[in-house]
C-alpha cells in the first residue's frame, strides 16, 4: 500500500491523533506492536491518536511521545507537534524537546556534561596513579630499611655511632727484618748448691748498662744478617696484602686464609684499609658496586659476584700477575 505524504497528511487531517492514526495504519502496525517497539503504554497511543488530552500526561512528556511516535512512522516531527502546540493552550504548551526513547537515536547529552564526565573520569584515573606511586614509594621505603638493618646487623658498628658494644679488632702483626718476636724465657730450676757454684764460675763478669745496649744491637744485627733476604710474596706466604678502597662507604668483613679476622667495620666514604695477611682473602661488602679491591697490588673485578642487594661476597688470591677466586 503507497504511504502517504507529510502533505496529503496534513491536508486531510486537523488534528495530530489524526495523523499518527493515518500513518500507523498506512504501515500496517497495531497499537499493541507500537508499543512494544517505543515501549509506550497502549492507553497512552491510543489517547494521542483520539486527541485525548485529559487522558494524555503533562505537556512536556506528550511532546516527548508524539516525537518518538512520529519518528517511528517516518512523518514530520514538527508539524504534528505544532498541530499538538496550538491544540493545547499556550500557557500548557511547551516548547522543550526531550529525548527520544528510540534505541537507534544517537544520545544527545549536552557538551558541558560530556565535559564534566570526561574531567571525573581523568580525576579518577589521576587519583588511582598517584595513590599507587606512594604505595610504591612506601614499599620500596619498607625494603630499603630492611636492607638497612640487615647492614647493620652484620657490621655490628659504624665509625660514626660505634654502638654500646664497641669492636675487638685483633690483627696479627706480620714478622719483619728489622723486628723480632718476644719469646719468653724459661723460669731458673733450683739447681743443687754445688752445680751453682760451677755455673757462678763459669758466669761472664758483669757488663754495664752501655754493654748491655752494644750487645743487643749485636745480637740483633747478627739476627737481621741470618734472616732470609726477601720473603716472596704468594697463596702461601704471609706477606700478602688486601686493600680495601671505599668510594662512597661500605661495610667490610675480611679473613685470610687461617680464618683470623683482620678487617670487621664500616669505612666511610673515601676511606681505604691495607691488611696484611695468609692468602686467600675471603670477603664480605657492602655498596660493593662503588668498593675497590686490591690484592698484592693487582685490583679484583668483582662484577661478577655483585649481588641484586648491591653486596659481594668472595675468596681470592694471586697466582704472578694473575687474580684468582676460590
Amino acid at each position: 500500500m503507497k504511504t502517504p505524504s507529510d502533505d496529503e497528511l496534513t491536508e486531510n487531517n486537523t488534528d495530530f491523533g489524526s495523523l499518527l492514526a493515518e500513518a500507523r495504519k498506512a504501515k500496517n502496525y497495531t497499537v499493541d506492536e507500537v508499543s512494544d517497539y517505543l515501549k509506550i503504554p497502549v492507553r497512552t497511543i491510543t489517547a494521542l491518536e483520539a486527541n485525548d488530552n485529559e487522558s494524555l500526561p503533562a505537556p512536556t512528556f506528550t511532546q516527548g511521545y508524539i516525537r518518538a511516535y512520529a519518528k517511528f512512522l517516518e512523518i514530520s516531527e514538527d508539524e504534528v507537534l505544532d498541530i499538538y502546540n496550538h491544540v493545547m493552550p499556550r500557557d500548557d504548551a511547551s516548547h522543550l524537546k526531550p529525548r527520544s526513547t528510540l534505541p537507534d537515536e544517537a544520545n544527545s547529552q549536552s557538551p558541558l556534561i560530556k565535559t564534566i564526565t570526561m574531567l571525573l573520569i581523568l580525576a579518577v584515573i589521576a587519583a588511582i596513579a598517584v595513590g599507587g606511586f606512594q604505595y610504591y614509594q612506601e614499599k620500596a621505603g619498607v625494603l630499603e630499611d630492611a636492607l638497612d638493618a640487615k647492614q647493620q646487623s652484620f657490621t655490628g658498628n659504624s665509625l660514626d655511632d660505634p654502638g654500646t658494644h664497641r669492636l675487638d679488632i685483633k690483627q696479627k702483626i706480620a714478622v719483619s727484618e728489622n723486628s723480632m718476636p718476644a719469646t719468653e724465657m724459661p723460669a731458673p730450676e733450683n739447681k743443687p748448691a754445688e752445680t751453682a757454684e760451677n755455673d757462678e764460675a763459669d758466669a761472664p763478669a758483669a757488663i754495664t748498662p752501655g754493654e748491655t745496649a752494644t750487645a743487643s744491637a749485636d745480637l740483633i744485627e747478627e739476627k737481621s744478617e741470618s734472616a732470609p733476604a726477601e720473603i716472596t710474596s704468594d697463596a702461601g706466604s704471609m706477606q700478602d696484602t688486601i686493600e680495601i678502597i671505599a668510594e662512597n662507604g661500605s661495610w667490610v668483613e675480611v679473613r685470610d686464609a687461617n680464618k683470623s679476622r683482620l678487617l670487621y667495620n664500616m669505612l666511610p666514604a673515601g676511606g681505604s684499609r691495607e691488611l696484611a695477611g695468609r692468602a686467600p682473602f675471603s670477603v664480605t661488602m657492602g655498596n660493593a658496586r662503588t668498593t675497590r679491591v686490591i690484592v698484592n697490588g693487582i685490583e679484583v673485578d668483582v662484577s661478577d659476584y655483585i649481588r641484586s642487594t648491591n653486596t659481594a661476597s668472595f675468596k681470592v688470591s694471586t697466582e704472578g700477575q694473575e687474580i684468582i677466586f676460590h
